[in-house]
């Protein structure tokens, strides 16, 4: 996630979903998983003379660990490792992942955009790793997915991807669920999905 577009009405939604899908499931703890890499903030004028944005401004409005201070049942911490190098930041995931010591939880991927597409970059989470992080999920955890939409002609996006988040991590059809919050944000979906027992493999 860039971070100038930490902090903005999406991230209403998306909190507002992920603290009560917690409370549904009785989640005891919610990892968000950034996909962080920094931008450049951009110069303000004063006086006819452009000088650099102060740090504390950015920390403030900017700061990706405020969310732990949320108030709710679950414990919230932030993957904010910078992504870089998609193999070392996957492991670093998986890592954190089965390190948690309080369970079940939520693991939250939150990329620029969401799942990849045909032509895809750093702002995607591409199949495979999906694929890979849900193997390592534990019976009881839930599996979120931020979306940003993927098209402005009017056509339906959320189900067709629904349908490829669904077919990465190899679950039957219509076994993950959406949500969203259009009176807030209309560009956005989540689609999640809990780890059950037995878990039915489709095959490929």
């Amino acid at each position: 996630m860039r971070n100038q577009w930490y902090g903005d009405n999406r991230d209403l939604v998306k909190w507002g979903v992920l603290l009560e899908i917690a409370r549904r499931h009785r989640a005891k703890h919610i990892l968000q998983v950034l996909y962080q890499r920094p931008s450049p903030w951009g110069r303000i004028e004063i006086d006819g003379r452009k000088v650099e944005l102060a740090k504390s401004v950015v920390g403030h409005f900017r700061s990706t660990a405020s969310v732990s201070a949320i108030r709710c049942s679950a414990k919230i911490e932030v993957l904010s490792d910078n992504f870089d190098d998609r193999s070392a930041y996957l492991q670093i995931l998986i890592e954190r992942i089965r390190s948690r010591a309080l369970l079940p939880g939520i693991v939250f991927l939150d990329p620029d955009t969401g799942l990849q597409p045909s032509k895809w970059g750093p702002e995607h989470v591409l199949e495979s790793e999906l694929a890979k992080i849900w193997d390592a999920l534990p019976c009881g955890d839930i599996l979120v997915l931020y979306q940003h939409q993927t098209n402005r002609n009017g056509t339906e996006w959320i189900q067709p991807k629904k349908a490829q988040f669904e077919q990465a991590l190899r679950v039957r059809k219509g076994r993950s669920k959406f949500a969203r919050g259009p009176e807030i944000a209309r560009d956005v979906a989540f689609f999640f999905i809990e780890k059950k027992t037995k878990e039915t493999v489709v095959a490929d």
